[in-house]
């Protein structure tokens, strides 16, 4: 079960800047703040399941959280994975269907919960979040037919390269060269390119005698993102 938390104003948020309210006036902020609670998940728990109906939308403002579909054999297959800043559950409430997937905490994650009312409010009121609402779902539908392409004509050493490349990790300066890092189990990056946990792990190795990236457990540091874009687009 989730925890409830006390949770600060809009305006103080550290994930503001990232998110689809940073358009939002001083006022309609403080109304968001005072119509929102917060949720606090530990890994692997559910945030909201496949087939159930959305009575909102939940901003992560800690943590990562991994959406994905059951298949026929029982198997999941990642749709997407958020991270701080970003909104989930939003598509369905938009389309007003039951939730089409099922989020589940890929570590300790907190969420803003707002309501279905007070979110339709916004887009009612606020042009500039019904823009930013309508770019993210037109962002959502080209990921969607590009990973459908990806799965039919790609290579399992293409589509890892492209996962790698667009996973929002950590970005640092070492050594003055820009580098970035997340963590991901090898399953969940199987099931997000759609091949076997194997294939994953012997293909990382792959990419590590390449030089291309460092392991540290189910820690993925991009070393040369260069010669990863060389592989994700040309290789065969």
């Amino acid at each position: 079960m989730s925890e409830k938390i006390n949770i600060v104003n809009c305006e103080d948020c550290p994930s503001l800047g990232k998110s689809i309210f940073c358009s939002l006036k001083h006022e309609v902020l403080q109304g968001v703040s005072g119509n929102k609670s917060g949720n606090k998940y530990k890994k692997g728990e559910i945030i909201f399941s496949e087939g159930f109906k959305p009575f909102g939308i939940h901003c992560v403002s800690k943590g990562k959280v991994k959406i994905y579909k059951l298949g026929s054999d029982g198997k999941g297959q990642i749709v997407r994975v958020a991270n701080v800043g970003d909104i989930i559950g939003y598509r369905s409430l938009v389309s007003d269907e039951t939730y089409f997937a099922t989020a589940e905490a890929l570590e300790e994650t907190r969420t803003c919960f707002i309501s279905k009312k007070k979110f339709f409010e916004l887009v009612e009121d606020e042009n500039e979040f019904a823009l930013e609402v309508m770019r993210i779902l037109s962002k959502d539908l080209r990921v969607a037919e590009s990973q459908s392409m990806n799965i039919a004509q790609k290579t399992v050493k293409e589509r890892l390269a492209n996962a790698l490349l667009s996973k929002k990790g950590i970005l640092e300066e070492k050594e003055g060269k820009e580098l970035m890092s997340f963590t991901i189990s090898r399953k969940d990056l199987a099931d997000l390119i759609g091949c076997a946990p194997e294939t994953i792990i012997r293909m990382l190795s792959q990419l590590k005698k390449e030089g291309i990236v460092a392991l540290n457990k189910r820690e993925i540091e991009i070393l040369d993102q260069n010669k990863l874009f060389k592989i994700a687009h040309k290789y065969r």
